[in-house]
This record gives C-alpha cells, structure tokens and sequence, in this order.
C-alpha cells in the first residue's frame, strides 16, 4: 500500500504566477532585445496585452543607448588579430555596464509607475526579466516606518543613506560608508 500524505499547505509547492517576458539576439548576437509582442506570452490576466506592449516597447527604448556601435561591430569582427581585441573586449565591457545601469533603471520607472505589478530581472539560475503582482514583500522600502535594516555584524561598515528627490527618474538615493560605532568600553 502507498501511503501518500494528503495535500495539504506543506505538501503543495507554492509557485507565483508571473510572466516571463521571452527576449531574443539582435545585431549578430551582440545585444538582446526583449518580445513586445504578446502572442506567445501568457500573461495570466495580471495584464492586457496593450499594456504589455506598451510596457516592453519602453523597456526596449530605454535599453537603445547601450546597443553596440559600427565601431563596436567592426571591432568584433576584427578580433582575429591581436589589434582588436583589447578594445572589443573593453568595449563589451563597457555597453554591458550601461545596459544593465539603463534596465535597472528602466525597471524602477515601471515599478513606481504601476504599484499593483512587480517587474524583476532575476540573474539566477538564469537571467530573466518577470513582470508578478505586487505582494506585501514588495512593498516594504527603507521609508516605510515598518522596515527594520538587516543587522550589521560588529566592526564592519554600515550603509548610510540620504538624500531625496531631484533627477529624472524620481527618488535618488546616494549610500556612503562609515565607520560603526562599535562601542564595548
């Protein structure tokens, strides 16, 4: 006899629902661009594909400055000598730094602008792009009065934040370093 265990809340893995916005290589494979069509995508009714749309085709937008050049493209292709190699490799470097700083970005701006959705970009266990619901979870910030900072082990650094307002995106923040006050004595 197999006696499994009824379903119940420990047995049942929970899973949110989310939309996994598919991208595909443009430019040779030198860049990706994320799917503004929703035809493929299920967007489980968390949001219409007009709005997913207009959404993704932003997010596009936004990513455009940090496509590769011509220069970029001929540097790449040149690479079987020694002479190119050294500056495709900085510039990869480079336009990956801008693309991840403009997504990041981007990714606030759609956040603040709809508080019932969650875009996320998540990098493990493989990089993906998912627009959720917004739970409670994502709803605690450091300006909530409900928010307590993680503990800080004693004789490190601890984060600083200050600074409000100003810039395009809406709320800057900047973070210095200092020193703990460990005290003991």
């Amino acid at each position: 006899m197999n006696a499994d265990p009824p379903p119940g809340p420990s047995s049942v893995p929970t899973r949110r629902n989310r939309i996994v916005v598919p991208s595909r290589l443009i430019q040779f494979g030198l860049d990706e661009k994320f799917e503004s069509d929703p035809y493929d995508v299920d967007l489980l009714g968390i949001i219409t594909p007009v709005e997913y749309t207009q959404h993704v085709s932003a997010l596009n937008s936004a990513l455009r400055p940090a496509r590769p050049t011509a220069l970029d493209q001929a540097a790449f292709y040149g690479i079987g000598t020694v002479v190119f190699t050294a500056p495709c490799a900085y510039a990869v470097y480079r336009r990956k730094r801008k693309r991840k700083k403009l997504l990041m970005e981007a990714i606030s701006r759609f956040n603040a602008a709809n508080p019932g959705l969650f875009m996320r970009w998540n990098s493990k266990p493989s990089s993906i792009l998912t627009i959720e619901r917004r739970t409670s979870l994502h709803c605690v910030s450091s300006s909530s009065p409900n928010y307590m900072s993680p503990p800080v082990p004693s004789g490190r650094l601890a984060p600083s934040f200050s600074g409000a307002g100003g810039g395009e995106g809406g709320m800057t923040t900047t973070m210095d370093m200092r020193p703990m006050d460990v005290g003991g004595g």
